[in-house]
């Protein structure tokens, strides 16, 4: 039985006018127990990524955004990313393609959406402030190697990944590093335990 809420449209106006679209949205639950779908935002000029918090009232029929305090700042949010919350830590956490600065300064006009050769492991209490906590996967080509699209669940204290991942197959590299050439699984062993080495 499905049922479908109210749209909110997109307007050109929104994100001060840096806004291409938002995309790939999913469905958190924060500790107020309110629901929200969390997307990703394409910009049109800036390299600043952010994501978009859209509210889902109770009766999951209408949706509620502000355009003034609705976009907050996450670096990899103009990818697909998952966001799911532990109990025991008690933070959501998130696995995106940031942009280090050692990519950013070797391509400065690239959009912030083609990059995708960095996974990096995030961190929350809240939402809406993001931690790096570890570099997951990276390689050290951004046209061609890409770790994106990921889903993962926690299983005990490790998480585990699936990866649409564009990698060099020992003859040849991926077409480029949206056209992925793999499905790989990964493992992040005892996830809670991280500290931050960056």
């Amino acid at each position: 039985s499905w049922q479908a809420s109210t749209p909110v449209l997109y307007d050109s106006t929104f994100n001060n006018g840096d806004f291409a679209g938002w995309l790939e949205g999913n469905f958190v639950v924060d500790k107020d127990q309110r629901m929200w779908d969390m997307l990703r935002v394409a910009n049109k000029k800036s390299p600043d990524e952010k994501a978009a918090m859209v509210a889902i009232n109770a009766d999951g029929k209408t949706l509620d955004f502000d355009p003034k305090t609705g976009f907050i700042p996450i670096d990899g949010g103009s990818k697909k990313f998952v966001v799911k919350y532990d109990t025991l830590s008690k933070k959501y956490w998130t696995l995106a393609n940031v942009i280090p600065d050692k990519y950013r300064k070797q391509f400065p006009d690239r959009n912030p959406s083609g990059f995708r050769n960095v996974l990096m492991l995030k961190s929350s209490s809240d939402l809406k402030k993001w931690d790096d906590v570890k570099v997951i996967l990276e390689h050290e080509d951004v046209i061609n190697h890409g770790f994106q699209y990921v889903d993962w669940s926690f299983e005990g204290n490790d998480i585990i990944v699936l990866s649409r991942t564009a990698y060099f197959d020992g003859i040849a590299n991926a077409k480029n590093n949206h056209d992925a050439n793999y499905l790989t699984f990964h493992r992040i062993e005892d996830f809670r335990k991280i500290r931050s080495k960056l």
